[in-house]
């Protein structure tokens, strides 16, 4: 379904386009939206596909400035980069790779990152930027966070659900990150193979992957703090009422 010409054959992790999902108002455009992980140290060809090939002209990364600092995205020609912290407030639920690798009850921790990401200040800010800026670019864009898996991987999921996208094929584009990312988290175990416990090497792996029960809970929460989806874009996201039907009258084919 989704349009991914060449993206198997250059490392970028999850990268796909989310788009090409029907609507019962239309099919959402492909080749507008694309979600990856981070794009440190690509190589020129991987940068020249974002560049030439998929034609982005706009980067999000959802990133803190500590993550950034460590692992600082390439130049893409032809794109501008913006930071969107979504995570910004001290003693935040953190889900870089630091944190997937310290802390010892990563399940429970992943719900608080999910209803972070849905009540704090910061992430109803970022997500309120983030989709105004969606909506009146027009052109290819991309966004990330480290593994593309929680803070973009809720982003796309608001993006679909904007579209008028079923919760099916919204799920179904979340878990596909657990395929995306097999070789990369295998990578990640194998770097710290002699470094951690078994038990913590378990522990990480777990926390590389996404479960379903995530992304529920964070739609309960927004049912739960917002009464629906609707109200969540503007009571939470301060976003216009309008917003989703120009959403879908801009993106909708």
């Amino acid at each position: 379904m989704n349009k991914q010409p060449k993206s198997s054959q250059v490392k970028i992790t999850n990268l796909r386009d989310i788009g090409g999902y029907q609507t019962p108002a239309g099919q959402l455009k492909t080749g507008i939206f694309f979600r990856s992980g981070e794009l440190y140290d690509l190589s020129k060809e991987a940068a020249d596909f974002l560049s030439h090939d998929l034609a982005i002209k706009k980067i999000f990364d959802f990133r803190r400035p500590s993550e950034i600092e460590n692992r600082p995205d390439s130049k893409i020609a032809q794109a501008t980069y913006e930071n969107i912290n979504l995570l910004s407030t001290p003693a935040q639920a953190n889900p870089s790779l630091k944190n997937m690798v310290v802390n010892p009850q990563m399940e429970n921790y992943m719900f608080k990152v999910y209803a972070e990401l849905v009540l704090s200040s910061s992430a109803q800010e970022g997500f309120h930027n983030f989709l105004l800026e969606a909506l009146s670019l027009h052109k290819p864009l991309l966004f990330h966070c480290f593994a593309g898996k929680d803070r973009t991987g809720l982003a796309a999921a608001l993006l679909l659900k904007i579209a008028g996208v079923a919760d099916d094929d919204i799920f179904d584009d979340y878990l596909k990150t657990n395929q995306a990312r097999q070789k990369a988290n295998q990578e990640i175990l194998n770097h710290f193979a002699d470094k951690l416990s078994s038990q913590k090497l378990k522990e990480l792996e777990f926390s590389l992957s996404v479960k379903a029960d995530y992304l529920k809970y964070a739609f309960a929460q927004i049912k739960e703090n917002f009464g629906n989806f609707d109200n969540y874009l503007i009571s939470g996201l301060s976003l216009p009422a309008d917003y989703q039907a120009k959403f879908q009258a801009a993106y909708l084919e």
